[in-house]
């Protein structure tokens, strides 16, 4: 609505400039990790060192930006349409002003905005799907990741190992084996539900490649509040389940009746549920719409 940047360092609408981010050396990627400093000042995970980016997390959340302060910086953009016409020199995180800052009340209202939650889910259940099966495309660990971690110089003990000219990467907690990868995928291929509830989830199997391919949007829906857990109960030891709590938290926000005095601790929750993710995923699992997780009850 606002043609917000989404391309750069200051992805994130909600904090725009103080948006934190790491430039990935070998991954060529940006990784926006350091969700810590949305918990509270007394928090325990805030003076963990070995488990994140080896230092104490010292620094506040930004404050998200008022209706005002989002006026002031597009109310003097101009555009103008037209593939011929010149692009303008100066850059401008915010492209256009939204016609509904015509209205005298948009600038003073709280929530301007929807984030798709539906497009948030789906792209984080790509990511741990992706991630779990080591699907090629849409894994996020691998050589790059890695080295990343080398380069950042934390978790040295999973940087990969070079013997002659093969390379091993030491298997991080929650990386499957092949039994386990056969498992989840026979998880998944003998899933019946009933009609309407979702599509054959069992089409989306290829037990041949080992993965889930041509998920929709509702796919994911399905995956992330229902299937997904069970699907690695039997596979991963308790404590990594635990880590995939993003689907626990997509199936309490995603209900039909939710209560307004419990989204002060679903809010909480987001924020220690991407700080237990940054414990043991690389930092190129953090894209832009994982971290989004932690705005999502903003707009509630």
């Amino acid at each position: 609505m606002s043609n917000y940047s989404v391309k750069g360092h200051s992805d994130c609408p909600i904090c725009e400039e103080n948006t934190t981010y790491h430039q990935l050396k070998h991954g060529r990627k940006i990784s926006y990790i350091g969700h810590r400093r949305f918990l509270k000042r007394n928090h325990p995970y805030r003076r963990l060192k070995k488990a994140f980016n080896g230092s104490h997390e010292e620094k506040n959340a930004p404050p998200p930006l008022t209706g005002e302060e989002v006026y002031n910086r597009v109310c003097n953009v101009n555009v103008t349409f037209g593939k011929t016409q010149k692009k303008n020199i100066v850059k401008n995180i915010w492209k256009k002003k939204s016609i509904f800052f015509e209205l005298p009340y948009w600038s003073k209202l709280d929530v301007r905005h929807c984030k798709d939650v539906t497009h948030v889910e789906k792209n984080v259940c790509d990511c741990i799907i992706g991630t779990l099966l080591n699907i090629k495309g849409k894994a996020k660990d691998g050589i790059n990741a890695r080295k990343d971690l080398v380069e950042m110089g934390v978790h040295l003990e999973l940087q990969p190992q070079h013997h002659g000219k093969r390379t091993y990467l030491p298997p991080l907690c929650h990386t499957l084996s092949k039994f386990e990868t056969l498992s989840f995928c026979g998880c998944m291929r003998g899933v019946k539900v009933q009609q309407g509830y979702s599509s054959n989830i069992k089409s989306l199997v290829s037990m041949q490649d080992l993965k889930l391919m041509g998920l929709k949007s509702h796919d994911c829906h399905v995956l992330m509040l229902d299937l997904l857990l069970v699907a690695i109960c039997g596979i991963l030891p308790k404590n990594v389940r635990h880590v995939i709590y993003p689907c626990i938290f997509f199936n309490a926000i995603c209900r039909k009746v939710i209560d307004p005095n419990s989204l002060d601790g679903l809010e909480n929750e987001a924020i220690i549920i991407l700080c237990q993710l940054e414990m043991y995923f690389a930092p190129s699992f953090f894209d832009i719409m994982v971290h989004l997780i932690v705005h999502l009850l903003s707009d509630a």
